[in-house]
């Protein structure tokens, strides 16, 4: 088995199972239970709340009838992203670089696979102190100002890595333009997230529109063994 036809594989079958895990969110009982009760960013609101009032906006009242659902939910689901989605995800960039690379050992392939174990560490570091609040979510102010930093350093890590795999697409052989391009967006996303939560979704289609190409690309590699 040549060295690209290898990383392709380890590359395709974390981004499916990446891929797999999004779905999976959805399907969960506490997230269907929650039904109306949260808004489709509320994981991603939780993740970057800093107050109080974030939380309430997020869960509603202590004695609201919502609260237990979306609590449930959200355990849930960070239970699964801690035990699968984060690991999935981190392998997929990772082996990404490997990929684009051809299994070389350059500069770009370096830099990418350290952001994404930057943004690994800080994903746990901001899902379990997600967890820890829960149970009475009264989290103090300053541990709301760890998670939701957590949080940031993991977006900002997770794009400067799309940023390293578009220089490798820029400069390895074959060259690659659309992917890089493509792999451009998720710091456009996370820039406009930054100056508004408004821009909440756009980061998220930017990460999709990224990483669901290189996963076709590696899937195509993996089954040709061509670059």
């Amino acid at each position: 088995m040549t060295s690209i036809r290898l990383w392709a594989i380890l590359t395709a079958v974390a981004g499916v199972v990446s891929l797999g895990v999004v779905f999976a969110f959805q399907m969960l009982p506490e997230v269907k239970a929650a039904g109306g009760c949260a808004a489709g960013d509320a994981v991603l609101k939780f993740e970057l709340a800093r107050s109080a009032d974030d939380l309430l906006a997020i869960f509603g009242p202590p004695d609201g009838e919502c609260r237990a659902k979306v609590v449930a939910a959200m355990d849930a689901v960070n239970t699964l992203d801690t035990r699968l989605f984060i690991p999935a995800y981190t392998a997929f960039v990772a082996f990404a670089a490997l990929f684009l690379s051809a299994g070389a050992w350059r500069a770009w392939t370096f830099a990418a696979i350290a952001a994404a174990l930057l943004a690994c560490a800080a994903d746990y570091v901001e899902t379990i102190s997600l967890l820890a609040y829960t149970p009475d979510l009264t989290p103090t102010i300053d541990q709301l100002a760890t998670s939701s930093t957590a949080a940031w350093t993991k977006f900002a890590a997770l794009a400067v890595n799309a940023l390293f795999l578009a220089a490798l697409c820029f400069t390895g052989a074959p060259r690659r333009w659309i992917l890089g391009a493509l792999l451009c967006l998720p710091v456009i996303g996370v820039g406009m997230m930054a100056m508004d939560l408004k821009w909440i979704s756009v980061q998220t289609l930017a990460f999709l529109a990224s990483w669901v190409p290189l996963l076709i690309m590696a899937g195509r590699s993996a089954i040709t063994g061509r670059p």
